[in-house]
């Protein structure tokens, strides 16, 4: 009995862990908006864009709102990870055409002011035009009369989608200025889910009286669509079960998962046919598999996937191609990231073998596979801080991303598979973060009232 008592002690500290706070010692107080830097060696290096000072003339959009959307351009460009963006200097605006929209680029003289593209906004009648040159290439890409509302929520998204457009253009790769992320907010004793554009803004409530929810998770969608679902977990029954819900307005949760005992920290593979998840039905927390439609919901029984004695299982995360998982156990002693192949039903447990990732530090949570099948970000404390860390599954190195002060935890891949976001906690608050392999620096993207926690980039099936 006593065994079995800090068991489950033991399962609930590291439910905390993973899901809340570090299980290393607190940190010294500091500033919450201190930099937050990446330490990575950079994949790709950016190359230098400018962006011309919008021409606005149009009547019924002041200059003062015209800024604020070219605010926003120049956030998507300059954090694209591809791209970073020139100062401007009175050469470069000369040359840039101020006031002349149609005046010819020279590539030799754009190449001596350091520029690789050129890109010139001009907004009239409420539509915006854009020319973006490309020196090196001499390509030139219009793009035409998009409309605009006036209304800032409504035309930021819409100089989000210009910034893919551009991004596509130059990289053939779409870009993830159009993204989106999910989120939980944390206040007193309520914890609820949110959904925000990539960057922090127009910031919407998704759940209403949930009973306290965590680990939010899009479902991945049908090809050439959109993400029309998410799963969280939540306490309304006292216990922990996983729903799924429409991001839909004023759409009501549907619970998933009816075992007995608490279920925790779900992942659903990208071919959206199965969910993972930890339940501790058993006596033990372990890891199950449910077959899933998103149509239909939970299909069969779960089934019992990987399980150690005395051990405890925690945040799966699966492959691209839905055929391997990794999850966090503390089988060898503390809890490291460990991955396998997903089992077929019925194989027994004894057949099943799970092969160490995280090798560099004693205590490391949270697993997230990149799309692309390379990379899986987790965190681990590092030198007493959690911190967020890259495995490459091509070179099997593990690289710490950041460092600095704060618990950096949850990591989540956008769909390029080179922007990650991030909750980080210090000095009392939790923010968000932005980060890509190819910046040094990242970007806090969140603030105001409450803890903000378990951020999940909105994925995409092209």
């Amino acid at each position: 009995m006593r065994d079995d008592h800090l068991r489950k002690l033991f399962f609930i500290c590291l439910m905390i862990n993973c899901l809340w706070i570090s299980f290393s010692h607190a940190v010294g107080s500091g500033e919450n908006d201190a930099p937050i830097i990446v330490r990575l060696a950079t994949e790709t290096q950016r190359l230098p864009l400018y962006l011309s000072r919008f021409i606005c003339n149009d009547g019924s959009l002041d200059s003062a709102y015209c800024a604020k959307l070219e605010n926003i351009l120049q956030f998507d460009l300059d954090f694209n990870g591809m791209t970073y963006l020139l100062k401007p200097t009175n050469e470069r605006e000369k040359l840039g055409g101020a006031g002349n929209f149609d005046k010819s680029l020279s590539a030799e003289e754009w190449r001596a002011l350091g520029a690789y593209y050129v890109v010139k906004v001009q907004i009239e009648n409420k539509k915006l035009s854009a020319h973006l040159y490309a020196v090196n290439g001499e390509m030139a890409k219009s793009i035409d009369d998009l409309p605009l509302t006036g209304i800032l929520s409504r035309d930021r998204r819409q100089i989000h989608q210009l910034a893919d457009t551009i991004h596509k253009a130059l990289f053939d790769k779409e870009g993830i200025a159009s993204t989106h992320i999910i989120y939980t907010i944390k206040n007193q004793s309520a914890s609820e889910v949110w959904e925000a554009d990539y960057d922090g803004e127009n910031r919407r409530r998704l759940t209403l009286d949930s009973g306290y929810a965590i680990t939010p998770a899009y479902v991945p969608p049908k090809p050439s669509h959109s993400s029309g679902s998410f799963l969280f977990v939540s306490y309304k029954t006292g216990q922990p079960k996983i729903y799924y819900q429409s991001l839909s307005e004023g759409a009501q949760p549907n619970r998933l998962t009816y075992l007995k005992g608490n279920q925790l920290m779900p992942a659903i593979s990208r071919q959206r046919d199965k969910l993972a998840f930890i339940s501790d039905i058993t006596g033990n927390p372990d890891l199950f598999i449910q077959l899933f439609s998103p149509e239909t919901g939970a299909i069969g029984k779960p089934y019992q996937i990987f399980a150690t004695h005395l051990a405890t299982q925690g945040t799966p995360t699966f492959s691209p191609d839905g055929k391997k998982i990794a999850f966090v156990s503390n089988k060898d002693g503390a809890p490291r990231i460990y991955m396998m192949d997903v089992p077929a039903p019925g194989t027994s447990l004894k057949d099943i073998k799970a092969r160490l990732v995280s090798k560099r530090n004693q205590e490391s949570t949270a697993p997230a596979w990149s799309p692309d099948g390379t990379k899986i970000a987790y965190c681990s404390i590092t030198s007493g801080v959690r911190q967020i860390w890259v495995y490459d599954l091509t070179t099997r190195e593990e690289r710490q991303l950041t460092q600095g002060m704060g618990n950096k935890e949850n990591p989540s891949w956008a769909p390029n598979s080179l922007h990650l976001a991030f909750n980080s906690s210090d000095a009392g608050a939790c923010e968000l973060y932005l980060a890509n392999l190819n910046q040094a620096n990242t970007i806090k993207i969140s603030s105001g009232v409450g803890e903000k926690r378990f951020p999940s980039w909105e994925p995409r099936n092209q």
